[in-house]
């Protein structure tokens, strides 16, 4: 009775947030995380959808990356911070759209985090954030 339950419960609350439960599944990020995942996803294909209709998607996030990362390049070794984050969305217009806390929290479970240093912040490897953006 109690399995059928919580059985119902989960097909629900799948039905109800499929892609947030898919990222879940596919990177095990916690329900807020991939919710914040795909809150970032969205809004990056929203402006990409007007701005970047004419180019492949993968550029378009190549591009997003390259913005986003602290080496402005596109490559195995650059990294990406929140404020990189931050001010992509701020120049794309929709710095509004997403809170810092959101972007952190992303961060916190996908990236690296100094352990000592409590001023430095976490950040992601370039192939973490395409995935991170990529729609599934």
């Amino acid at each position: 009775m109690i399995s059928t339950i919580v059985s119902s419960s989960l097909r629900l609350a799948a039905s109800s947030s499929a892609s947030s439960v898919a990222l879940i599944s596919q990177r095990q990020l916690s329900m807020a995380a991939a919710q914040s995942a795909n809150k970032l996803s969205s809004i990056l294909e929203e402006y990409r959808a007007q701005n970047y209709a004419m180019e492949l998607p993968r550029r378009f996030r190549q591009d997003i990356v390259k913005a986003a990362s602290s080496s402005r390049q596109y490559n195995d070794q650059a990294t990406v911070s929140a404020d990189g984050i931050e001010n992509v969305l701020q120049n794309i217009g929709a710095g509004n759209r997403m809170s810092r806390s959101e972007i952190d929290e992303i961060l916190n479970e996908v990236g690296a985090c100094p352990v000592n240093d409590g001023d430095a912040q976490c950040v992601i490897s370039a192939s973490q954030m395409i995935e991170l953006i990529s729609k599934h």
